[in-house]
């Protein structure tokens, strides 16, 4: 499904006070900017989603898809891990690092 700026400007609206429209529109246009930055609607529209209405979530996620954007879909699908879910990977990825070598 192709997303468009339109839906865009829509879901800020929705998500985000009108005084502060223009602000989290220029926010989520700093996603985009580099040829690498692919899907700019799809993930702005999922930027707002994740960010619940909040500007600090909203800035802080523009910068995690400027990086790999791919985390803010997979972000989107899966919601938010629980505190132990988080725990849980974060000990498989530690354990994966200690015996990337020892093969």
């Amino acid at each position: 499904m192709t997303h468009s700026r339109d839906q865009v400007a829509a879901a800020a609206k929705a998500a985000f006070a009108d005084s502060e429209l223009a602000e989290t529109l220029a926010a989520l246009d700093q996603y985009g900017t580099q040829p690498y930055e692919n899907e700019v609607a799809r993930v702005q529209l999922a930027i707002i989603q994740l960010s619940e209405g909040n500007k600090d979530k909203l800035l802080e996620f523009v910068k995690v898809a400027k990086v790999d954007y791919r985390d803010i879909l997979a972000w989107q699908q899966t919601g938010p891990l629980s505190p132990e879910e988080d725990e849980k990977w974060q000990a498989a990825a530690r354990a994966l690092i200690r015996n990337w070598g020892s093969q």
